[in-house]
């Protein structure tokens, strides 16, 4: 009897099953562990400063450290994940990260919850970006952008997480409690991820690993396929080998430099936002508890807008995400003008929705734009390149305060870079049109000569 050839991507494209929910399920814990860590220094860094004495000016690089690791980690391990697979290198960043969040809690110094800081940010920054892409491989194509927003949802719950944690044990228990919460978290975490989560089965094929592997997973994903008959499993890509320079290679340059635009603009005003809203919002007047409740409804919009944007890209494409970022554009400079706090908190909710949920669709691009055998290294240097904006939009909103600039210029000055991402989306959008285009005609061509 002839030996068949399974296409394995179609099969992907058929209807959603249950164990590629599941597998997204898992990925979703990742996100929820970066919420609660990117939140819970911010908790505990006053009754840190209390007990060690130390100034502001001597923690800044506590607060910064986790950024610098993730960008560390994004742009290293990421690549690893394109070589040695998807599976290995986030259940190593969960480990890694909950490892060094774990020990963060007995810090004695500054320096040394710096240090620690750092290796939680490199195992997160391994691990988000390659999840992105484990996700993006295992979803139809129609669903591929929603289920990485739905994947980012858990970041505003792991947030949320991370405040009601902080509230209730660093008061009985001291501020090492949210590392040690934080850190134990991480071992079911990443437990379920390596029993509970299959390599990627497009990655397997493409680097041609063993066949019994691949049908073990196959026959996981659709249990009741007959499989005796085939001889051979596809996905209708090619095998390359990969390297950050693959990122610039066969007319990906314009798409990869525009994205990296696209990323850092795009956080440069989504942290200025989140790092320095409360003190703007208080220094105008507003009490902290004010503040504090307008920046809970920036955070809710932007839980609507993470599914939203990413649905949306899921259907019409880049340009979706591109009219976000100019629609924010205008909301978060009018985020500047005096008026009744009941419409500031629309505003704030709507703002989230537009800079949080385009955020969100701008990681779930990284995830879609790059073939089987860079992904893991496009979402990740995307991610990784765009820390530069997690890093500048602190230290420039910092400055700008320093100049005493009123909350209408320091707000008019956090959308410009909203608006340039929106206009670096757009020319992605077309410089991706021209690569399937040309793309579209040397496979005519091939057709032609054969």
């Amino acid at each position: 009897m002839a030996e068949r050839t399974l296409d394995v991507a179609a099969l992907i494209e058929g209807k959603l099953a249950r164990p590629q929910i599941t597998i997204a399920a898992w990925l979703c814990t990742l996100m929820v562990l970066e919420g609660y860590d990117m939140q819970t220094l911010s908790f505990a860094a006053p009754a840190i400063l209390r007990e060690w004495h130390v100034s502001r000016a001597d923690f800044g690089f506590v607060l910064t450290a986790h950024l610098a690791g993730y960008m560390l980690g994004a742009l290293t391990l990421s690549f690893f994940g394109d070589r040695i697979g998807r599976k290995n290198i986030i259940v190593a960043g969960a480990a890694i990260f909950g490892a060094c969040t774990f020990a963060a809690g007995f810090a004695t110094s500054p320096w040394e919850l710096g240090l620690w800081r750092l290796g939680a940010g490199i195992g997160l920054g391994g691990a988000i970006p390659t999840g992105i892409a484990l996700a993006a491989e295992y979803m139809p194509r129609r669903l591929r952008a929603t289920t990485i927003g739905l994947m980012f949802v858990g970041y505003n719950v792991g947030a949320g997480l991370g405040g009601f944690i902080a509230a209730w044990t660093i008061a009985d228990y001291g501020w090492p409690s949210v590392f040690f919460i934080g850190g134990i978290a991480a071992i079911p975490m990443f437990a379920g991820i390596a029993l509970r989560i299959p390599e990627s089965v497009r990655f397997l094929i493409i680097k041609g690993k063993p066949f019994a592997e691949i049908a073990a997973i196959v026959q996981r994903l659709r249990p009741t396929a007959d499989l005796s008959d085939v001889g051979t499993f596809v996905v209708g890509e090619e095998s390359r080998k990969n390297s950050p320079a693959s990122l610039f290679a066969d007319g990906r340059a314009a798409i990869t430099t525009l994205l990296w635009i696209s990323f850092i603009a795009s956080f440069t005003g989504h942290y200025f936002i989140t790092g320095w809203m409360p003190t703007v919002l208080s220094d105008d007047g507003l009490s902290v508890r004010q503040a504090d409740i307008a920046m809970g409804y920036f955070q809710f919009g932007g839980a609507i807008g993470s599914f939203l944007i990413a649905f949306l890209l899921d259907r019409i494409g880049i340009r979706v995400v591109a009219l976000t970022f100019l629609a924010a554009t205008p909301v978060v400079a009018v985020l500047g003008l005096q008026s009744a706090y009941s419409v500031l908190l629309a505003n704030m909710l709507v703002a989230g929705i537009g800079v949080l949920g385009g955020q969100i669709g701008l990681n779930a691009l990284a995830g879609t734009l790059y073939p089987t055998y860079m992904r893991a290294t496009g979402a990740g240097w995307g991610l990784g390149v765009g820390r530069i904006g997690t890093m500048a939009g602190p230290i420039v909103g910092g400055i700008l305060l320093g100049m005493q600039l009123t909350r209408p210029t320091l707000l008019l000055l956090t959308a410009i870079p909203l608006f340039f991402c929106g206009i670096a989306l757009f020319g992605l959008q077309s410089a991706k049109r021209a690569q399937d285009e040309r793309g579209g005609m040397e496979l005519a061509k091939a057709d032609f000569a054969h």
